[in-house]
């Protein structure tokens, strides 16, 4: 079951690049903000680019990410954008893990 709702629309993207707080790690770039009061889950985006691959490496970086995101929220409120480089492709499941959770600390 999922702890997160999606972002959906390009705006609320834009405006988490623009003003929330960006963490850079070796495979992914992390862009955090509080939550909306109307939010009663965490709102995430998972953005990968055509540079990290074709679309099989990319559906594959985005349900990798999505998993590790589904432990990582528990009890959390949080907004982020989750945006995958291009050593993602390769980088190791935990590593990708240590990542992601060294950024939403």
């Amino acid at each position: 079951m999922r702890r997160y709702a999606s972002l959906r629309r390009s705006r609320d993207f834009s405006r988490l690049r623009q003003r929330g707080r960006r963490i850079a790690t070796g495979a992914l770039t992390v862009y955090r903000a509080d939550p909306y009061p109307s939010d009663s889950l965490s709102v995430v985006g998972i953005t990968v680019g055509k540079p990290v691959g074709g679309a099989v490496v990319r559906n594959t970086v985005r349900r990798r990410v999505a998993a590790i995101l589904r432990e990582a929220l528990a009890g959390r409120r949080l907004r982020l954008l989750v945006v995958a480089r291009p050593s993602a492709a390769t980088t190791p499941f935990a590593q990708l893990r240590n990542d992601l959770e060294r950024a939403l600390v």
